[in-house]
Order: C-alpha cells, then sequence, then structure tokens
C-alpha cells in the first residue's frame, strides 16, 4: 500500500508505506518510528479502524437490494 498527501502548505508530506517486517526486527523498528515522530499500525489495527467506522446498521436491507436487481434485470 503507497498513498501519498500533496498539499501546498507548510505541513509535511506523507507516504503510507506497508511493510512486512520480521518479529526479531519489530523492535527495533518500534523505536525507529517513537524516535521519528512517525505513525504506525498492525494490519490487524488498520482492519479494525475500518470496521469500526462502518456504519452499524445498513442503508438498504438485502430484500430491498434484490428488489432493486430484480426490477433492474426483469423490468419489474
Amino acid at each position: 500500500m503507497q498513498t501519498a498527501t500533496v498539499n501546498n502548505t507548510n505541513t509535511p508530506v506523507l507516504q503510507g508505506v506497508y511493510l512486512n517486517v520480521p518479529m526479531s526486527d519489530w523492535a527495533l523498528l518500534k523505536e525507529l518510528i517513537r524516535k521519528f515522530g512517525w505513525q504506525s499500525e498492525t494490519r490487524e489495527q488498520m482492519l479494525d479502524r475500518f470496521v469500526a467506522s462502518r456504519p452499524q446498521q445498513p442503508q438498504l436491507t438485502d430484500e430491498e437490494i434484490m428488489e432493486e436487481v430484480r426490477a433492474v434485470r426483469y423490468g419489474g
């Protein structure tokens, strides 16, 4: 995963990077992250954040979705 944010202000430009790091090196990388003031999150944390951001109640029920599909597919 790579993302870049570009802006015209004095805030730094950020580059998102996904790394696979051996567990034996994870402590060292976490220390570097802390010292440089970077941000990090694991794949699981990213997934948890995404799941938490989703609406609790879907906008459409399964039945409503099927009605829409039938209406488009079969014209009624």
